[in-house]
């Protein structure tokens, strides 16, 4: 077993000349099992090793009496420890997490928070195993599937290459005590399970089934870091300096390179992502667009190229408001202007414009100015049938133009629709002597003056 974690320090390169060490001690079989190696080991590779328990305060008389081990253990061994106690039931409470959940984040922060060099947890081939198979039952891709890191950051896992057989018969042949968890005899917890009833299952169809997991993480570690490295040479040499946009075409790359670069860009932001985020975002840079991912957060693209960008949200549009439409004068809704001008028999009306002039003695009763109504419709100059408001502005109006759109009705029908113009009913014709005339301005925006009316010569 020494030979082991021999192999996994040399292979991943967890040690240095003079590392401090502090090692997570549970008191189970594992742990103590990585502190005794490591105090072997410690003139060999120069290093310093020290303990750190983490008492979770979950089990009652057992959690005391697991801190009173370690502490008996290290004195023993001459090891300095450092413990400390942590709320891991009153954390879950506030954060509304699982207790293995909660458990994980706090036992973590506090070995950050008391170690002053590496960390080294107890985490084996066959931990690694089962993390593989819970991976495999959420769905994961080649990180998921390559399961518990041997270096993370501070963080080293020298029993990496270790089945807990090694363990306990290391333990055994050593005569050592160590402590167990009541907790991982049941089938509470989704590990337990994969521990007790699905790892003897597979055991039994293969009796190597945790050397040859070894085996497969080692091939897609390799394959994944070749990948992870043309990802990061496309991502570093074109993100742009503020880290908001991706400078180049990401159409004319395989998927495991543009999803790579989607990821770092997400993790760039601090913002979350899953495997359907990074598929809607490949959707958009194949077609263009944009997509909301948190409150004011967007991605847009074009031409492939993809950037994050924060987009103010307008104020809510109250489209149930409606004025009295003044003849000859204007007045403002949805900060827009709307004028109304009455000509009596102009001398010559341009055709093309005229989907914004109406019969104005075709109105029956007043004219009112509103915005959108549910189950609105309307008969359409020129069309001959009736049409739904909701079909026409989901199939031509973008959506942030939506809600500001402005109709005109008079006590009977819906004559007017601002982007398609007048209804048949109130359409001019031969016979119109009185011509009203429509100008809808947005505020704040240069108009040009369109020439709905002209002279003949």
């Amino acid at each position: 077993m020494i030979d082991k974690v021999k192999d996994a320090i040399s292979m991943y390169d967890m040690l240095s000349n003079g590392d401090s060490i502090y090692v997570g001690l549970s008191g189970g079989a594992d742990s103590v099992s990585l502190l005794l190696i490591l105090n072997e080991l410690k003139d060999t590779y120069n290093i310093q090793v020290k303990a750190i328990h983490v008492n979770h305060q979950l089990r009652g008389e057992e959690s005391l009496r697991d801190e009173n081990f370690c502490i008996d253990f290290c004195r023993t061994f001459n090891i300095p420890l450092y413990v400390e106690h942590i709320d891991v039931i009153s954390y879950c409470n506030e954060h509304k997490t699982s207790l293995e959940e909660g458990a994980r984040i706090l036992r973590y922060d506090a070995l950050q928070k008391l170690a002053n060099g590496k960390i080294a947890t107890a985490h084996t081939l066959s931990d690694n195993c089962e993390t593989i198979i819970h991976n495999l039952t959420r769905g994961a891709g080649l990180k998921g599937l390559t399961g518990i890191p041997p270096v993370r950051d501070n963080i080293i896992r020298p029993l990496i290459l270790c089945t807990r057989q090694d363990v306990e018969s290391f333990l055994l042949t050593k005569q050592i005590n160590f402590v167990t968890d009541s907790s991982n005899l049941c089938d509470d917890y989704t590990r337990n399970k994969i521990r007790h009833n699905i790892v003897p299952t597979l055991k039994e169809i293969n009796p190597r089934f945790e050397k040859n997991v070894l085996n497969t993480i080692q091939i897609l570690n390799e394959d994944g870091n070749y990948i992870d490295n043309i990802a990061n040479e496309v991502f570093e040499s074109n993100i742009s300096s503020d880290g908001k946009t991706l400078n180049v075409d990401l159409r004319k790359y395989h998927n495991a390179i543009k999803h790579r670069c989607i990821t770092r860009l997400f993790k760039q932001n601090n913002l979350t992502y899953s495997h359907e985020r990074i598929l809607s975002i490949d959707n958009i840079i194949a077609n263009d667009g944009k997509i909301n991912i948190s409150k004011d957060v967007y991605f847009i693209s074009k031409l492939g190229i993809i950037s994050v960008v924060s987009i103010s949200k307008k104020c809510t549009i109250d489209t149930s408001l409606s004025i009295h439409l003044p003849i000859d004068g204007k007045v403002d809704i949805f900060n827009k202007t709307v004028e109304t001008i009455l000509l009596k028999n102009p001398p010559f009306i341009n055709k093309k414009l005229t989907n914004y002039i109406l019969d104005y003695d075709k109105i029956q009763g007043k004219a009112l100015l509103r915005g959108r109504r549910f189950g609105d419709k309307i008969v359409l100059n020129n069309r001959g049938f009736t049409s739904s408001v909701k079909k026409l502005i989901n199939e031509n109006v973008p959506k942030d133009c939506r809600d500001t759109l402005c109709f005109i009705c008079d006590d009977v029908d819906l004559i007017f629709m601002e982007r398609f113009g007048v209804s048949q009913k109130v359409a001019c014709d031969e016979n119109t002597k009185n011509y009203l005339l429509i100008k809808i301005v947005e505020k704040n925006q240069n108009y040009r003056e369109l020439p709905y009316i002209k002279d003949m010569d």
